[in-house]
């Protein structure tokens, strides 16, 4: 049969304004009656078509109206197979991303949050054309050319299905991490879980399967550790956090600091008594009293330089570290300042004796004076300053060359140094004395 006859498979055509502005113009005379009786149509539909009340015609209908083939036109609606092949592709290049949220990117202007996961599991045969050509723009985004898109699809497809696991596997997984985490097996599968119980699905990617391992061996070391912080942490993780909200066990240390040391009263932190945190019952508070906890915990460690570090909350602790440090290394380099014979730097600045013969050797390689700082990662200044300081000393371990007429230092020598223990004082107030010096 000629495809002019075969109609039946054939998508309607819409009718866009320039197909009625044609009828109008050049088919209607202004009887309905007399067009409806010449071209041997129902006169409803002649009436209906000229008052807008119908949006298609059948191909066949189309034909007899304007005596021409339609005009070619993209369907509203595709079938779905490419569709889905692109999101598992997509979805297998960026693991960050879920069907949920590639969801609210085809559909940005639904105002509920639902998610209607059929497009992607297949129960809607066809999508429209436009979430199509969506996905397709963002395999090319990645890279990919739109001519060889489906072949990628295909190749996927047939890795996916090599590497994928029975679910009788996963299973013990599964019910590990929802007796001890509270985790619903439908936040690992990325599927509904009655859909593997019921046997509609028998097996799950590998990558699945490996995550749900990690998950598994992360849960037992926050469950050895004790604390119950660890494991909470980790399930919102999985779960997501929730926005405007804290665990309390990331301030629960901080707290009993203030009411050990401060004599704070947990109930003005919290709103309301302690045990309904200590006894599980609630798990996060609100945001702005987390940051409060820890902005009067951090208050309370500087006023009180007596504590012990042994009794500062860990999260405070770093930054009395720190404090301590920068003490320190302040302290070394003001001695360094006060050493007048520089007995150290020059201790410091000396060659090991043990390899000294091995410094003129070729194979090491030299590097010139002037690019050594960059080496020893110091500015040039500072490096000019010690250099001439230990003039004597680098007169004696570098080489001079009369080609170039410029003075080399070993790159043995220069590795040995930045090993050394002590050389990173040694930066540290060359750059100080660099910087009064440029001031």
């Amino acid at each position: 049969m000629s495809s002019r006859t075969d109609t039946s498979n054939q998508p309607r055509i819409r009718l866009t304004e320039e197909i009625l502005e044609n009828f109008l113009g050049e088919v209607f005379k202004g009887n309905i009656s007399a067009l409806a009786r010449e071209k041997g149509l129902p006169y409803t539909l002649v009436y209906n078509f000229i008052y807008g009340r119908i949006r298609s015609l059948s191909f066949k209908d189309y034909r007899i109206l304007f005596e021409e083939e339609p005009p070619p036109q993209e369907p509203k609606r595709v079938d779905g197979h490419y569709f889905r092949g692109m999101v598992r592709l997509l979805l297998f290049l960026n693991e960050g991303i879920s069907q949920a949220d590639l969801y609210k990117e085809l559909y940005p202007n639904k105002k509920t949050s639902y998610v209607d996961y059929r497009i992607f599991r297949g129960e809607v045969k066809s999508v429209e054309a436009r979430i199509e050509r969506i996905m397709e723009q963002k395999l090319v985004d990645h890279g990919f050319e739109k001519s060889e898109i489906k072949k990628w699809v295909e190749e996927h497809d047939l890795i996916e299905d090599k590497e994928r696991v029975l679910y009788e596997e996963i299973k013990p997984l599964l019910d590990f991490l929802k007796g001890h985490l509270g985790l619903n097996p439908t936040q690992i599968l990325n599927q509904w879980y009655n859909r593997y119980e019921s046997g509609e699905l028998r097996t799950v990617p590998k990558k699945i399967y490996n995550r749900a391992l990690e998950l598994r061996d992360r849960a037992e070391k926050a469950l050895k550790s004790g604390l119950r912080g660890e494991t909470e942490r980790l399930r919102e993780e999985i779960q997501g956090k929730k926005n405007g909200f804290d665990l309390f066990s990331e301030v629960e240390e901080e707290l009993d600091f203030l009411k050990r040391y401060g004599g704070r009263s947990p109930r003005k932190y919290l709103g309301r008594s302690i045990s309904h945190y200590k006894e599980s019952r609630l798990k996060r508070i609100a945001s702005w009293r987390a940051q409060k906890i820890r902005d009067d915990c951090h208050l309370l460690v500087e006023n009180r330089p007596d504590l012990r570090l042994s009794l500062i909350p860990k999260s405070c602790l770093k930054k009395r570290g720190h404090d301590l440090l920068r003490f320190m290394k302040s302290y070394a380099i003001r001695r360094l300042k006060e050493d007048e014979a520089g007995r150290y730097e020059k201790e410091i600045l000396t060659p090991n004796s043990f390899v000294r013969d091995a410094y003129d050797l070729e194979k090491h390689g030299f590097t010139r004076i002037d690019h050594a700082a960059v080496v020893l990662g110091m500015g040039k200044m500072a490096f000019d300053l010690m250099v001439s300081a230990h003039s004597g000393l680098f007169r004696t371990i570098g080489i001079y060359d009369d080609k170039t007429r410029k003075w080399h230092l070993p790159n043995l020598y220069l590795k040995e140094l930045m090993m050394k223990q002590g050389f990173s004082l040694i930066k540290n107030r060359y750059t100080s004395l660099s910087k009064e010096t440029s001031n």
